[in-house]
């Protein structure tokens, strides 16, 4: 029996369905044609961009700790290739990687209000000993 159609239950079914279809054996093609296939909208505002930026993120964060996280999900019998797995990985990583950043970014503010260098202090021996 074939069983065509969404995965429900996640914010971002698509890419759900996507990877289970590929789990499954399915192959994907890019497909270009002349005329628009189709049709979809677009954030037009700040606020809507964020908000379709945070449903992605969460999407991603449900999936990668659901039982179809990539990481695990269709090793036994799976069809993906490596390189397939990878990318769903990153996909459902990426939320992840707003953690270091922000540190990255707020780290410079913090060392700049408090005046404490994150580095500790240089001392070069050989610099001092050769005057």
């Amino acid at each position: 029996m074939v069983q065509l159609g969404w995965i429900y239950g996640s914010i971002t079914e698509d890419i759900l369905t996507g990877f289970k279809m590929h789990c499954r054996g399915w192959r994907s093609i890019y497909c270009m044609p002349k005329l628009a296939a189709f049709k979809g909208s677009a954030p037009i505002n700040l606020s809507d961009r964020l908000n379709q930026v945070l449903r992605w993120a969460l999407g991603s964060v449900e999936i990668f700790f659901s039982r179809h996280s990539p990481l695990l999900y269709g090793y036994k019998g799976g069809n993906l290739k490596w390189l397939e797995r990878f990318a769903y990985i990153n996909t459902t990583i990426y939320p992840f990687t707003s953690l270091p950043l922000l540190a990255y970014c707020t780290l410079p503010a913090v060392c700049l209000l408090t005046g404490k260098f994150i580095m500790p202090p240089v001392s070069c021996y050989y610099c001092v000993a050769a005057d």
